[in-house]
């Protein structure tokens, strides 16, 4: 889907959500910036929100980006028995209370199981709601699906109504590597959208995502003191550090936030089209196998198989989002 500034601009008039996250001056007495001409894309995040916490920090950050109109949060199931889209919903609700945005940000669960068949949809909120928001007719802004685990609310949306392929464009964080871990979530899924859909594809793959590193001092530094949401996603974090303690693997002092290149890649990208410090090959889009090895096409839709991410900007915009907005 080719982003149209003329046609984005036309379109704001029916966007819902609009204003973001303060109209007035935030905690630390700034007023949090807004652009002038508003969004200027749709987007709908579907994640494993009881997974690792990169999946709630992403969530955090679209909330407070005013350069999109986050229609939704989907809550997915992540590979963890206890990890499920039930459970995600609780944590995002809490998460948007402390933000102040629950009555703003609309939130649903997703699919509860993965897909067992090719072309056998599995209905639910999320994907009810990626079908509602690609038919829309009353908006001009492109929509951006973008999603930081499996993929199955996205297939079954596909399979349910195909025409959304040409309405959207998929953004997502995963595959790269044999049974990469939100590939394995639901390795049907991405099959069915890699191999026999339209939908356009920007792909972050796990050697890209894996370079978005934060130590937790990073995090007790710049999160932590930001009101009581940042003290909140910071205590998600010592959650997990906590948690590894009964595995046998130690994770030292730094963690990989790979689900935040989804507000990179729709909020803060140049209107003008240029890359900046992210950089990405344009590809015929392969097909998959049943491990997630991609296989190379001749012919077919194109795709984005970014390489690099500007990980400097991703990161301080979080971090002074947190701090304009919930920060003393």
């Amino acid at each position: 889907m080719k982003f149209d500034r003329r046609m984005a601009l036309a379109g704001m008039g029916a966007v819902a959500s609009w204003p973001p996250i303060a109209a007035a001056a935030g905690r630390s007495g700034a007023v949090p910036f807004v652009p002038s001409k508003g969004p200027k894309s749709r987007v709908l995040m579907v994640n494993d929100l009881s997974g690792d916490f990169d999946g709630l920090f992403a969530a955090a950050h679209a909330v407070m980006s005013p350069s999109i109109d986050l229609r939704g949060l989907i809550s997915s199931n992540a590979q963890g028995s206890d990890q499920t889209g039930a459970k995600g919903l609780a944590l995002g609700g809490e998460m948007l209370r402390l933000m102040r945005a629950h009555d703003r940000v609309p939130l649903l669960v997703g699919a509860e199981t993965r897909l067992v068949g090719d072309n056998q949809a599995i209905a639910s909120a999320g994907t009810r709601r990626i079908i509602d928001e690609a038919m829309r007719r009353d908006t001009r802004l492109p929509l951006f699906v973008a999603v930081g685990g499996g993929l199955t609310e996205v297939a079954s949306a596909l399979i349910l109504q195909p025409e959304i392929a040409k309405r959207m464009t998929l953004v997502w964080i995963g595959g790269g590597m044999p049974d990469e871990y939100n590939f394995a979530i639901d390795p049907i899924a991405a099959q069915h959208i890699f191999n026999d859909t339209e939908v356009p594809i920007w792909q972050v793959p796990a050697d890209v995502y894996a370079m978005c590193q934060v130590s937790m001092t990073e995090l007790q530094a710049f999160v932590s003191p930001c009101g009581a949401i940042g003290a909140w996603l910071y205590k998600q974090a010592l959650g997990v550090d906590q948690l590894l303690k009964n595995y046998p693997v130690n994770p030292g002092e730094t963690w990989s936030m790979g689900d935040s290149p989804l507000v990179l890649l729709t909020a803060l990208g140049d209107f003008a089209g240029r890359m900046g410090m992210n950089a990405y090959s344009s590809l015929v889009t392969p097909s998959l196998t049943a491990r997630g090895v991609a296989q190379p096409r001749e012919s077919g839709r194109k795709m984005r198989l970014y390489e690099r991410i500007d990980t400097r900007l991703m990161f301080s915009d979080f971090y002074a989002k947190l701090k304009v907005n919930f920060g003393r």
